[in-house]
């Protein structure tokens, strides 16, 4: 028999952490990454706490000084003085009411992390990406005709994109803001200067960083945009609470901090090849495929 690789303080069993694998791998068939298996964790697990903020606390010592002055005024001076405590009073409990602040945040990321260290010093996990790997990669990764040149914002999202074949399945050109694989930046680059009708489209996450990439390529000098039309079709923050893969993981206060691989590869794919075909966006692009994939479901 094997011996089990967590113990019952690491907060998960091994039956429960290869269901996480197996919902972030697509029971085995995808690669994936680490931000993958962190949604499958987090999902339906957001945690609300409640606290009371100073206008909380300052109502409470509205209440008891208008209570104080309510009571000195029906034992002494029925005139000002009691509406004056009245008023301190109601004031009180409208900050208290306000007061109390109710917070969402998304489930701790450190178990996911601490989980995977620990499950791989003892096992290989199969298809996931701890790293971008596809450096010296050449042009194997081609399709026999592109149709649309695809940037990405992080070097590890290409490698989520060429090793599940999305460049084959979409026959697209994948290639990062940093030129990474510098093999596929020079075809890329070749493309640019033959092809005017070359459609561009930007992906990245729902970050700063992310929002940001669009002006950045426009000065970039790794490849040569010039004038093109950029069709940056996110992942913005506003999308993440529209999207069901996201929306149960991720609060509203925490849109701005979302990495685009948090999505599954099928979203991934499904939302790219949307937008080949004429949505403006990956959130517009995924949930029409939705919606369509309902459609028949129920017809």
């Amino acid at each position: 028999m094997t011996d089990s690789v967590f113990d019952p303080e690491d907060g998960i069993t091994d039956p429960e952490w290869l269901a996480l694998v197996s919902e972030a791998s697509d029971e085995g068939q995808r690669f994936f990454t680490e931000n993958q298996l962190y949604l499958a964790h987090a999902r339906n697990k957001v945690q609300v706490s409640r606290y009371i903020a100073r206008r909380g606390v300052l109502g409470l010592a509205m209440i008891a000084v208008g209570l104080g002055v309510w009571v000195y005024a029906l034992k002494v001076d029925w005139g000002i003085t009691l509406v004056v405590g009245i008023a301190i009073t109601l004031g009180g409990v409208a900050c208290v009411g306000t007061g109390v602040v109710t917070r969402r945040d998304p489930a701790a990321r450190e178990p996911v992390s601490r989980w995977l260290d620990k499950w791989q010093t003892q096992h290989e996990l199969q298809k996931f990406l701890a790293k971008p790997t596809l450096t010296q990669a050449g042009l194997e990764y081609l399709t026999d005709a592109v149709v649309a040149l695809v940037i990405v914002q992080r070097d590890a999202l290409v490698d989520l994109l060429l090793k599940n074949d999305a460049q084959r399945e979409l026959s697209v050109l994948i290639v990062a803001e940093s030129g990474y694989p510098e093999a596929l930046a020079a075809e890329a680059r070749r493309l640019l200067g033959e092809r005017l009708d070359l459609k561009v489209i930007v992906l990245h996450d729902a970050t700063v960083a992310g929002v940001g990439m669009h002006a950045r390529l426009q000065k970039n000098s790794t490849f040569p945009l010039g004038n093109r039309e950029l069709l940056d079709i996110g992942l913005f923050p506003a999308d993440v609470t529209w999207l069901a893969e996201l929306a149960p993981a991720i609060p509203s206060e925490h849109t701005n901090q979302v990495p685009l691989d948090s999505l599954s590869f099928d979203a991934l794919l499904s939302g790219l090849r949307g937008v080949l075909a004429g949505a403006l966006s990956l959130h517009a692009a995924i949930d029409g495929a939705l919606h369509h994939h309902d459609g028949r479901s129920t017809s």
